[in-house]
């Protein structure tokens, strides 16, 4: 076993979000277009722990929950549990990796929906320079629920390009590429594609608040069935 001088650190982190979306329903006719807000609470512990004496490679487990309650759509109300372990290395000074893999229960008011799942995500970072970086994100979902219809296997693909313009001001844009195959007995899929930006300001020693802009476009392989969303949000978090 190798010994390592540096101990193992926990982080708790809590916080609470209200999102607005134009478009709930994904309606392709603008005309039908339903707008609703939710309220997101979250809650996790990370673990984190060097494995080698320069700290250049650390575990990383978690274990967290989040629930999300609509105003009007009360029936897209849903909770979730979820925990996960990976592996992050720095490769050189200016690249970073790290492998993670996740396990979740969903829980929901529609029993078809509820679902049990894994997940694996793959992110490789590079620093541009002391307060900018970029990064490449590839992720994979495998989702069981309890009707055969909403299961499904997801890919996802992504990049984020992160920027510190002030010491405790984080500004974070990126775009993905998200599509879900579901266990439906005629082939369906669909695909997301996502513009953000976000910025995220820390207030007082472990407060930070945050707000976001995201553009999504849905399609599938099902003609007329293309629609746009907006979604705006702004949230309050805490990290011990």
């Amino acid at each position: 076993i190798l010994a390592v001088t540096a101990h193992a650190d926990i982080t708790l982190n809590a916080g609470a979000k209200l999102t607005y979306e134009t478009n709930v329903n994904g309606s392709p006719d603008k005309a039908n277009q339903q707008s609703d807000t939710y309220r997101t609470l979250n809650a996790s512990a990370v673990y984190y722990t060097p494995l080698d004496p320069e700290k250049t490679s650390y575990f990383i487990g978690q274990v967290g929950a989040l629930t999300t309650a609509y105003n009007r759509f009360n029936n897209l109300d849903n909770s979730m549990v979820m925990a996960s372990a990976g592996l992050y290395k720095q490769l050189s000074p200016a690249w970073s990796g790290q492998f993670t893999g996740r396990g979740f229960i969903r829980d929901t008011l529609q029993d078809a929906r509820d679902s049990a799942g894994f997940g694996t995500t793959l992110e490789i970072k590079r620093q541009l320079g002391r307060t900018l970086w970029v990064k490449a994100v590839a992720d994979y979902e495998d989702n069981k629920a309890g009707l055969r219809a909403f299961s499904y296997t997801g890919k996802t693909y992504g990049v984020n390009f992160g920027y510190l313009p002030l010491q405790d001001t984080f500004v974070n844009l990126g775009y993905s590429h998200a599509k879900r195959d579901f266990s439906t007995d005629s082939p369906f899929n669909t695909t997301a594609q996502t513009a953000f930006a976000e910025m995220t300001q820390r207030l007082v020693k472990n407060w930070y608040l945050n707000g976001g802009y995201a553009y999504r476009h849905n399609d599938s392989n099902v003609a007329g069935t293309a629609y746009a969303n907006h979604i705006v949000s702004l949230g309050l978090n805490f990290s011990y």
